[in-house]
């Protein structure tokens, strides 16, 4: 399941859990974890995109000087 599928299922379950018959003393306690569950998969959607792009943190490798036929002597 995709995190956007899943945001949109956590929605519709928020939207409809007043209206679910449960007892207020099991909706007090469900709401504030779809809730949290909301906020962390919105978090989830929007850290990618608001980190800027990682670069290699190892620097690339310098090239060998080339041999200098009068320095090997």
């Amino acid at each position: 399941m995709t995190r956007p599928s899943i945001l949109i299922t956590l929605g519709v379950i928020i939207v409809l859990l007043p209206f679910s018959g449960l007892p207020i003393s099991f909706r007090s306690f469900i709401m504030p974890l779809a809730g949290l569950a909301v906020i962390g998969v919105g978090i989830s959607l929007r850290a990618p995109k608001a980190l800027p792009p990682l670069e290699s943190a190892a620097p690339e490798p310098e090239s060998a000087p080339p041999a200098h036929p009068q320095a090997m002597g």
